[in-house]
């Protein structure tokens, strides 16, 4: 079944600055928006006499628990959710729908897992999408948070000075043994790097990157967990990780290099959803300034809506000004993936 396209393949450098310049008045806005203003009342009124929704989430604890607990806070409904990785959610929904039992209304989830989903979304226009940008959304999906690929590394054992700023500088001898990547067998965000480099650098990036004998996690926290405790030096992770960890006092720091690849959670309805009107409530309160900025101030990422803002993150208008983002064909990455993990086994061990 054909889906959707990805709206990464259609950023671009004014959609980016046109979306930053509106956030610049966040907070004025916010307070002359009132939670569910943007909702069909009659929505309003069903989703109450339904009185739950279930969220299925990739996203972590953080802004999934704040977007549940903040919409039960304005609506009095209920919000149980299962968070789980995307690989992990995207099979409970295939179960679940195969077996004729669908158990979700609303889904936070990420590409490639989003495109594996689309069969059974429903179509929604959120009336709330409409200050969100036409880049950031498609019938059956809106992007409501968004982060970047970055290398993070521990204060406590990196002096300022050899703190890595690009790419390349994973291929210096110094770091042999004592950085990490995330495992491409476990996660495709990885195989969207190594597309990146090799265009980037060329096929002799990934020989000396595996001469440097990198550390593989099966996640970024666990890599993450192992910069701070000094496992490792440092690693190729997220922006919004070293974020988090960086604000609980951990000895961690993160550089965003020029060129890196841009991520995003969306947000969406199911088909089938047991509770449908609270779904659709649900997918208007995430879409909304109010819904975005407390995902993403969270979970220390990027907004999509123009009056939405999460500072800690930054915006895309600024660092678009420093940075080119990649933009992840995921339906290429998918078709070529065996290559590409033959390829990485061939260099990476």
């Amino acid at each position: 079944m054909k889906s959707e396209p990805s709206f990464l393949s259609v950023l671009n450098r004014r959609t980016l600055l046109r979306a930053g310049t509106a956030a610049v008045a966040a907070h004025a806005v916010l307070r002359a928006f009132p939670a569910g203003a943007a909702s069909d009342p009659k929505v309003i009124e069903a989703a109450k006499k339904e009185g739950a929704v279930s969220l299925y989430s990739s996203a972590s604890t953080g802004p999934s628990n704040a977007a549940a607990e903040a919409f039960k806070k304005n609506y009095g409904i209920d919000v149980s959710v299962y968070r789980a990785g995307s690989a992990d959610v995207a099979t409970r929904v295939q179960t679940e729908e195969t077996a004729g039992r669908p158990q979700a209304d609303a889904l936070i989830i990420e590409e490639p897992a989003l495109g594996l989903l689309m069969p059974y979304l429903a179509t929604y226009d959120s009336p709330e999408r409409a200050a969100i940008d036409a880049a950031y959304k498609a019938p059956q999906y809106t992007l409501i948070r968004m982060y970047m690929a970055q290398l993070g590394w521990s204060t406590a054992t990196v002096k300022p000075a050899d703190a890595p700023k690009d790419w390349k500088d994973l291929l210096d001898p110094k770091w042999k043994g004592r950085f990490g990547s995330l495992d491409p067998h476990v996660t495709a965000t990885t195989l969207a790097w190594q597309v990146m480099v090799n265009k980037l650098y060329g096929p002799s990036f990934l020989q000396g990157f595996g001469a440097n004998q990198p550390k593989l996690y099966a996640s970024t926290n666990a890599m993450s967990q192992a910069i701070v405790s000094g496992e490792i030096d440092m690693g190729i992770t997220n922006s919004f990780g070293v974020i988090q960890l960086a604000d609980t006092g951990a000895p961690i720091a993160g550089v965003v290099p020029k060129d890196t690849v841009l991520f995003g959670g969306n947000i969406a309805v199911f088909a089938k959803a047991p509770h449908p009107n609270a779904a659709r409530l649900f997918c208007d309160f995430c879409c909304s300034a109010e819904g975005q900025t407390l995902i993403n101030v969270a979970g220390a990422t990027i907004p999509t809506h123009p009056a939405a803002s999460a500072p800690k993150a930054g915006s895309l208008a600024e660092l678009s000004k420093t940075h080119n983002f990649v933009q992840p064909d995921y339906k290429a990455i998918i078709a070529n993936t065996q290559t590409l993990l033959a390829e990485w086994d061939k260099y990476v061990k």
